[in-house]
């Protein structure tokens, strides 16, 4: 264990004595102060200038000698000639006697839970209430369209993805499930996002059939709205709450979304397993 001075003992000293610790001493060497010095030098005792030099010797700083340094440090300052002793004066004396230590600073992110986590995907046939199918048109475009006999080969099916929310939506939920609406046998799917005023909705190439933790990719969201007495189903858009997917009441025209359902365009559909 370092041996520390005790300050009283510091005290007790005499004027015409000076106490030194040494580095490698753990006892008090005390040297007289002889008058007979100072007037040889022609200085009075009120006129004798104080000097302390730090030799560095051995690398490794102890805390004993931080802790002797700064008890003899004290009894010199309690002069006085000299102000009392402050936090700065032992904070320039600690940094004179201990290394310096180095800290890293650690930026640190943290993932947070999935908006909507990915359970499974189905297929379905899908038709409006007007008996109206999906058809798949160059570029990348659906249409809706009435398909007979031979015809009835170029409908789509949709590879309808299941979601659950992060949170619970309790009973006033359970009808409405989150959903990705993808066009079975290609990496399309539907997105509804703003286009000038309004959304709009487009097919997107995409691999979603994952945990969706990005807020960006609620546009491929919508929560599928079932009306059991009836067998049907909506599909609102989850990004733009209110609007819906929909169909023209004209044949062959642009599947699209509107925010007046029913009223103009068709949002029903039944949905069937193949």
């Amino acid at each position: 264990m370092a041996f520390v001075p005790d300050l009283d003992m510091l005290e007790s000293s005499g004027p015409n004595e000076e106490t030194f610790y040494g580095l490698d001493c753990p006892c008090l060497q005390k040297k007289p102060r002889l008058s007979s010095d100072l007037s040889s030098s022609g200085q009075s005792p009120a006129e004798v200038d104080i000097q302390v030099t730090l030799t560095e010797g051995h690398p490794a700083k102890t805390f004993r000698q931080a802790a002797v340094l700064v008890v003899a440090m004290t009894k010199l300052l309690k002069r006085p000639s000299h102000h009392d002793f402050a936090d700065s004066d032992l904070g320039s004396f600690l940094d004179a006697v201990f290394e310096p230590v180095p800290f890293q600073r650690f930026d640190s992110s943290y993932a947070g839970a999935p908006v909507y986590r990915y359970t499974r995907s189905l297929s379905f046939d899908i038709l409006d209430i007007k008996h109206k199918c999906f058809v798949l048109e160059s570029p990348a475009q659906l249409v809706a369209l009435h398909l007979q006999g031979p015809s009835a080969s170029r409908k789509v099916k949709l590879n309808i993805a299941l979601y659950r929310p992060k949170s619970s939506q309790g009973s006033a939920g359970a009808m409405q499930v989150p959903v990705a609406l993808g066009i079975k046998g290609y990496k399309l799917y539907m997105s509804c996002v703003m286009s000038g005023a309004e959304p709009t909705l487009q097919l997107e190439e995409a691999d979603i059939t994952r945990d969706i933790d990005s807020s960006e990719l609620t546009r491929f969201i919508f929560y599928r709205r079932d009306s059991p007495a009836e067998g049907t189903t909506r599909f609102e858009s989850v990004a733009f709450p209110g609007w819906f997917i929909c169909t023209s009441l004209q044949p062959r025209q642009p599947v699209g979304i509107t925010n007046q359902p029913d009223e103009v365009n068709i949002t029903t559909y039944r949905l069937s397993r193949p």
